[in-house]
C-alpha cells in the first residue's frame, strides 16, 4: 500500500480564500479551505489543509494546477 503524504507551502500559499485551485481541481475531494483562529472574517486566518490525503489518487493535478506552486505530492 502507498503512502501518500502532501505539503503546502504556506509562504506561498497566501490567499487560499481567493484561490482555490486545489480545490477545484481535486476529483476525490482531498483538500479543505478552513480558518485557524475564531476570527474566520479574516482571510489571514484562511488555508487550505489536504485533510483526507489517504484520497489522494496520485494524479498530482494539484501540483499543476496551482497558481503559486505551493502544494508538493510525496508517494512512498
Amino acid at each position: 500500500m502507498k503512502k501518500i503524504k502532501i505539503n503546502i507551502d504556506y509562504s506561498k500559499c497566501i490567499t487560499p480564500e481567493n484561490c482555490r485551485a486545489c480545490i477545484n481541481i481535486c476529483q476525490p475531494v482531498v483538500f479543505v479551505l478552513t480558518f485557524t483562529d475564531e476570527d474566520y472574517h479574516d482571510p489571514k486566518n484562511w488555508k487550505i489543509v489536504p485533510i483526507f490525503p489517504i484520497l489522494c489518487i496520485g494524479c498530482n493535478l494539484c501540483v499543476e494546477n496551482c497558481p503559486e506552486k505551493a502544494i508538493n505530492v510525496l508517494i512512498k
